[in-house]
C-alpha cells in the first residue's frame, strides 16, 4: 500500500507500525476477513493528513504553541477529506482519520463521546498512542514499557476503550514482538533494557 508515500519517513514508519499493531489487536478481539483488512488499511492511512502539516511544526523538538497545536489538529480533518474522495473504496478509513484522536470522555479533537466514536477508531487510537509512547519523537524519548502499561490502564474507559486496552495489556509479549529490532542479540538486549528502564 503506497498511498502514504508523501508522508515524512518517520510518519510513514509510524503508520506502518500502527497498522501492524491494529491488525494484531483486531485479530485478538475476534475480527477477521474483510473487516480485518479494513482495520489494517484504516490504520495505515490514519495520519495521511499530516502530509499537509509543515515539518517545522510536525517535528518541532520544543513544546508547541497553542497556534501550532491547532495546526497539528487539522491533520485529522484534512486526512478525512482526502480519503472521502476515495468513497466507496475507503469510507471507514476516512472516518478513522477524522476520529482517531477522539476520547471516550469527550475530550478529543471533536468532542465525540463513547458510542459516537467508530469502533475501528477506538481500536486504532490505542495502537496509535502505544506506538507514539514507545517510539522516540523529536520532543521526547521513548517511554518505558511499564510506564506505558500504567498509562493505558489508568486511561481505560476514560480515554480508551477498556476492551482494547485490556487485550493489548494481556497480550503484551505478542505486542512487543512487533517492536523487536532485527539486530544482534547484544543490541536487542540493550534496546529492551532501555524500554523497561524506570
Amino acid at each position: 500500500m503506497n498511498l502514504i508515500a508523501p508522508l515524512h519517513p518517520e510518519d510513514r514508519a509510524h503508520c506502518h507500525r500502527v497498522a501492524a499493531l491494529s491488525r494484531l489487536l483486531a485479530e485478538l478481539t475476534g475480527h477477521g476477513g474483510k473487516e480485518l483488512q479494513t482495520i489494517y488499511q484504516s490504520a495505515m492511512l490514519h495520519d495521511i493528513g499530516k502530509m499537509a502539516i509543515p515539518l517545522d511544526i510536525l517535528h518541532k523538538p520544543e513544546p508547541l504553541t497553542a497556534e501550532e497545536r491547532a495546526v497539528i489538529q487539522t491533520h485529522a480533518g484534512i486526512g478525512a477529506d482526502m480519503l472521502k474522495r476515495t468513497a466507496p473504496v475507503l469510507p471507514t478509513a476516512a472516518v478513522v482519520a477524522r476520529q482517531h484522536h477522539e476520547r471516550l470522555d469527550g475530550s478529543g479533537y471533536l468532542g465525540l463521546r463513547e458510542k459516537e466514536i467508530h469502533p475501528h477508531a477506538k481500536l486504532i487510537a490505542v495502537a496509535d498512542v502505544f506506538d507514539a509512547l514507545i517510539s522516540p519523537r523529536p520532543y521526547k524519548g521513548p517511554w518505558s514499557v511499564p510506564s506505558i502499561c500504567a498509562y493505558l490502564d489508568e486511561r481505560a474507559d476514560i480515554q480508551f476503550d477498556a476492551g482494547v486496552t485490556g487485550t493489548l495489556l494481556s497480550n503484551l509479549d505478542r505486542v512487543l514482538e512487533l517492536y523487536r529490532p532485527q539486530k544482534t542479540h547484544k543490541q536487542e538486549n540493550a534496546y529492551f533494557m532501555c524500554l523497561y528502564a524506570h
